[in-house]
């Protein structure tokens, strides 16, 4: 009776030695996969035998075929088992091991395909992330390679997915139909929540923290000086007005169920953001109203003049009615540039001289300065006394600045060269020779070249890891892109 037992209990032990040993045989591991391309040339390492010879040859002939046409590496593994190992942390490990793709370009896409765990991973290098982003790899296993897998056919599935990889990469035109997320259903806020937070929010926190650091807000702490303090908000009005009605919309809007929703969602923001204009408006008319009281037409046309790329952008954004405003905030520029004003002195009525009548009264760097272009001069005489005055416009748009000797705005660059070219090892030098137009006064100043750089994408660690076993992969290396399905 023991003798039976133990017989029974030597063979459980051995049956159970048997199933173990198979299971580590079957498993494989980053070490033990072998680098067919190292070995043989072929972009298939399949050790566990899942595809047929045939397929291979196939793949083999089409693989290196896309290599040629664009330069893209792609390695196709095929293992009955990783064990409990991360399929993405598995083919991140395996990707930098072999380095798959051309080092520098990172243009290598790994297939690791594990059959126990039911997973097709398609893990994408950084040169090929654009091409094949994540939603594309997704559509391709979904569409091309589950259905096969399904019915256990695995050689029909890699090599139907193999061939919509390589029709991609050769055809970008035929990406287009493939770029619509999967994720995102229709009537759904992720897509618009997404836009938001990606460009609007952070438009929104650097504006909000530009005011803030420069003391534009009207309740600062130390607040700059300002001539236009009616335009400058308190911080939770900026706050309100710029972030919280906008987001108080689009909750508002979530609440509704319906797919045109969003649509209205963004026709309020559009339109509410338009509001915000006319807030503006209104206190740059208080603005002007304080220069008008005061008869401070040169304060006002500054004012215009400051805000007048502002509202050309605004006319795009906004043609109705912003377009058309645009043009009559040109036109009042020139109505308050031309406005009556009296006489300082005597209260007199003033006049604007002709261009030809104002030269009397200007300086030779004056006249210079206006023949440059780089600032026109309004002369205004009193019909009573003769007293004159006279405002200068400054251009905006000048390739002049004033001289550092005689302050002319006629001090230009007129030339520059290199002294001393750049290199991989150090900076390079160079100079810059200036002149002034009215006092002739000449200055040359150095500037430093900035040493080049070689590009490389990858740490000293994974470069090293690539090139030692790399084998003839390029050493390329991946940032941890890509998609995997299971079926």
């Amino acid at each position: 009776m023991i003798t039976k037992i133990f017989s029974m209990l030597l063979r459980l032990t051995v049956i159970l030695l048997l199933c173990v040993s198979t299971t580590l045989l079957a498993q494989s591991t980053i070490e033990t996969i072998p680098n067919q391309k190292l070995i043989n040339g072929s972009y298939v390492s399949d050790p566990d035998h899942i595809l047929e010879a045939t397929t291979i040859l196939q793949i083999d002939t089409l693989l290196a075929s896309l290599e040629k046409k664009t330069s893209v590496q792609v390695a196709v593994v095929l293992v009955q088992s990783i064990g409990d190992a991360e399929i993405v942390d598995f083919a991140q490990q395996l990707f930098v091991k072999w380095g798959i793709g051309s080092k520098g370009n990172d243009n290598g896409l790994l297939v690791l395909f594990a059959k126990d765990q039911h997973t097709i991973r398609f893990h994408t290098g950084y040169g090929v992330e654009g091409m094949l982003p994540d939603v594309i790899c997704k559509r391709i296993q979904r569409e091309f390679m589950v259905p096969e897998f399904k019915n256990g056919k695995y050689d029909a599935g890699i090599l139907a997915g193999l061939q919509e990889v390589s029709k991609i990469l050769t055809n970008p035109t035929n990406t287009e139909e493939l770029k619509t997320s999967e994720e995102e259903e229709p009537g759904t806020w992720s897509g618009f929540v997404l836009f938001l937070a990606i460009f609007l929010a952070p438009i929104l926190v650097i504006a909000y923290f530009t005011h803030a650091v420069n003391n534009r807000f009207s309740n600062a702490k130390s607040p700059e000086y300002t001539p236009y303090p009616e335009m400058r908000f308190t911080r939770w009005g900026w706050l309100l007005e710029f972030g919280g009605v906008p987001l108080l919309i689009v909750i508002l809007f979530s609440l509704n169920p319906s797919e045109s929703a969003k649509g209205f969602c963004i026709f309020s923001l559009y339109f509410y953001f338009m509001g915000t204009l006319f807030h503006r408006l209104v206190r740059m008319k208080r603005v002007m109203n304080r220069f008008l009281a005061n008869q401070e037409y040169y304060e006002i046309v500054e004012f215009i003049r400051k805000s007048q790329v502002y509202w050309f952008f605004m006319g795009l954004l906004f043609p109705v009615p912003f377009f058309l405003y645009f043009f009559y905030h040109l036109a009042r520029k020139r109505l308050y540039r031309n406005h009556s004003r009296s006489c300082a002195n005597c209260g007199g009525q003033m006049q604007k001289l002709s261009e030809n009548k104002e030269d009397q009264f200007l300086s030779k760097s004056q006249q210079l300065e206006e023949t440059l272009r780089t600032v026109d001069y309004d002369v205004w005489q009193c019909t009573a006394c003769q007293a004159t005055q006279e405002w200068n416009y400054p251009s905006r748009s000048s390739k002049y600045e004033a001289c550092p000797k005689c302050k002319t705005i006629a001090y230009y660059q007129t030339g520059r060269r290199t002294l001393k070219a750049a290199t991989y090892s150090s900076s390079g030098k160079g100079e810059e020779m200036h002149e002034c137009k009215f006092c002739s006064y000449k200055n040359t100043s150095t500037y430093t070249i900035a040493q080049l750089v070689v590009a490389s994408s990858s740490d000293s660690g994974s470069s090293s890891s690539s090139s030692s076993s790399g084998g003839s992969w390029g050493g390329g290396s991946s940032g941890g892109g890509g998609a995997s399905s299971s079926w």
